[in-house]
């Protein structure tokens, strides 16, 4: 694969990941919601999160290092219009 390919892979990856740990903190919720969640359930979600967590920050270094390699030189919350188009070029199939 290209520097390019492999950006994509790495930006497709680490949003599934944050959105598979944002699944995790709505089941976290919904058991300390309920009337009276086991703490059994409770702790298997706490590891569940940390594992997600791990994943995505793990994910996060490799994306930002191929995006460096293709000159994005700052994290995404900081990029420009013209940084977003770029973005999304990298993105289309």
């Amino acid at each position: 694969m290209n520097k390019k390919d492999d950006a994509r892979q790495y930006l497709l990856d680490y949003f599934a990941q944050a959105d598979k740990l944002n699944g995790t903190i709505e089941e976290m919720e919904q058991l300390r919601k309920s009337n009276a969640p086991k703490q059994e359930q409770l702790d298997e979600k706490v590891q569940e999160y940390e594992q997600r967590l791990d994943n995505l920050n793990s994910g996060k270094i490799k994306m930002n290092q191929s995006l460096k390699e293709l000159g994005f030189d700052k994290p995404i919350a900081k990029f420009s219009q013209e940084d977003l188009i770029r973005l999304s070029e990298i993105l289309e199939p």
